[in-house]
């Protein structure tokens, strides 16, 4: 009867963080884009809310990794559903504290991105870590999917 609360809670922070993605991914960050007239303003209103939303990835991961473990120490469920919401907040942690980081510091340096030209240096290595970051955040997406099939299915 307990492990049906660690099932609700684990699908529940899933849900959030997953939906939340979805949203941020495909709906926020190209509207802003689309209506903000400079591209440097929509990048840092876009990386605000990508910063927001790692502090939401790492609270319901966290939370995941809990209820994930202890429904597996009761073989309730299998250990993908600990180990992938653990690697999804190692990859939050790596593209918030590395990548994010070394962008905003390119981006000071470069001041606007609007000005700043497509061949300068520090433009082509921050073009090159938001790809990154956009993978590692497709990643996060897809690493999901399995999980609501063991949390559901299985």
């Amino acid at each position: 009867m307990y492990l049906n609360i660690f099932v609700y809670v684990y699908l529940i922070c899933l849900s959030i963080f997953f939906g939340s993605s979805i949203f941020i991914g495909y709906i926020a960050a190209p509207y802003i884009f689309k209506t903000l007239y400079s591209r440097n303003e929509a990048g840092n209103m876009v990386g605000a809310l990508l910063h927001k939303f790692s502090t939401l990835g790492y609270i319901t991961q966290v939370l995941m990794v809990i209820a994930g473990y202890i429904l597996y120490l009761n073989r309730a469920a299998v250990l993908s559903i600990f180990i992938l919401p653990l690697i999804i907040l190692i990859l939050l942690l790596f593209s918030e504290n590395f990548v994010s980081k070394k962008m905003n510091g390119l981006k000071k340096q470069m001041g606007s991105i609007d000005e700043t030209p497509k061949d300068d240096m520090k433009r082509k290595q921050f073009n090159s870590l938001h790809k990154w970051s956009v993978k590692l955040f497709l990643l996060n997406e897809l690493l999901c999917l399995p999980l609501f099939y063991f949390i559901l299915i299985k």
